[in-house]
């Protein structure tokens, strides 16, 4: 899976409960991913959900940068 568009399978786990399989995948940006994803769900085949995973660098990134943010009805 994501082989023809650079990524790769890193962990394939199965589960309990809700998700009975958890994979952890490397695309090497978030447009491939999101192609892998809308192939996968228009096939009906499986049914999915994506969870962007952030690197320590990313979140120390994301907290640097200013948001302007108003409460709504303030």
């Amino acid at each position: 899976m994501g082989c023809f568009i650079g990524g790769q399978v890193e962990a394939m786990s199965f589960a309990f409960g809700e998700d009975d399989i958890v994979l952890i995948v490397d695309f090497p940006d978030p447009v491939s991913m999101a192609a892998v994803s809308l192939t996968v769900k228009a096939s009906g085949a499986l049914h999915t959900r994506a969870t962007p995973l952030l690197t320590l660098d990313e979140i120390d990134e994301a907290a640097r940068r200013h948001v302007t943010f108003r409460s709504p009805g303030t």
